[in-house]
């Protein structure tokens, strides 16, 4: 940065990057999913089926890059493979009974790191905050991501 301070700010960023996906990850941990397998399910649920490109495309916490993510989830039971309607040779994800049943649940426990993040940032100046990440995520593939999300509407749950 232009003051400096570039280096002072790292393990802040870090930090927050870590502290974020502990408090996450140990929410989720008592539904017996990950933020990202959270995150897919959220997306086939309210979108419903999808290919795996799309379900990238949209992904935040998989980097567009979700084959792994969704072949653990097929082997648990979250989301089946099966073919497209409109192109039988196609290749669709869709979240199970058993994924679909866990959506919910995810959503309290989303909605409890929600409560806690907001608590800590009360009293910020929330949009400064918000124009700082989307410069700094701007011309970036995941910058790319958060604005197809936003133009979805798919922010506020995910």
């Amino acid at each position: 940065m232009r003051d400096g301070s570039s280096g002072r700010d790292r393990p802040v960023v870090a930090g927050r990057d870590e502290e974020s996906d502990r408090r996450l990850n140990d929410l989720l941990r008592e539904v017996g999913i990950t933020a990202s397998q959270a995150e897919a399910l959220q997306l086939l649920d309210r979108w419903g089926p999808m290919s795996l490109r799309e379900l990238g495309g949209l992904l935040v916490a998989e980097g567009g890059h979700p084959s792994r993510l969704v072949d653990r989830m097929v082997s648990a039971g979250l989301v089946a493979r099966r073919p497209a309607e409109h192109d039988r040779r196609q290749v669709e994800l869709v979240a199970t009974a058993h994924g679909r049943a866990l959506v919910e649940r995810v959503r309290e426990r989303k909605g409890i790191y929600r409560a806690w993040l907001e608590g800590q940032l009360a009293g910020m100046d929330l949009p400064s905050v918000r124009a700082f990440f989307e410069a700094y995520l701007a011309g970036t593939p995941l910058g790319e991501t958060v604005r197809l999300r936003r133009e979805k509407g798919t922010l506020a749950d995910g």
